[in-house]
């Protein structure tokens, strides 16, 4: 019975809440060194990184410029971050997902090891997920430094 109750008051408590506009948020990916035409290893999955839920939890928006060094069998050996805005530490996150990213060799050459040269845009904002890759394609065209 107390377990009903206590259902009962949290429903209600939640349904009484206003419920404010929904703020998407996107985050783009550029590959800027190589192309992907030029690049050895690609992505298995090809969709967008996830946006960092304490990035998303404080409203952070920004960029972050990534050197990723992949061995001789697509693993990353190493992560840097080049350049970014707001400051590195609200890239620690972004770092530990590009290092889960998982890489094969789509293009017949033989394996070999690749700096790759990333960037990520994280965006938020727009009534809708339309409007917020929009607001993400108009940012990724602006410095990020």
């Amino acid at each position: 019975m107390k377990q009903k109750s206590l259902i009962v008051f949290v429903f209600s408590m939640l349904t009484s809440i206003p419920v404010s506009a929904m703020n998407y948020g996107y985050v783009h990916l550029t590959e800027l060194q190589p192309t992907p035409q030029d690049a050895l290893w690609s992505r298995i999955k090809q969709v967008p990184p996830a946006y960092p839920v304490e990035m998303a939890m404080k409203g952070v928006v920004g960029c972050g410029v990534f050197k990723i060094s992949l061995d001789k069998d697509g693993k990353a050996e190493s992560i840097d971050l080049l350049t970014s805005v707001p400051a590195a530490v609200e890239f620690k996150s972004a770092k530990k997902e590009l290092k889960k990213w998982k890489w094969h060799n789509t293009t017949g050459k033989p394996d070999a090891p690749e700096q790759k040269t990333l960037r990520l845009d994280y965006c938020m904002g727009g009534s809708t997920e339309a409007e917020a890759i929009q607001r993400c394609e108009l940012q990724a065209k602006a410095e990020c430094n």
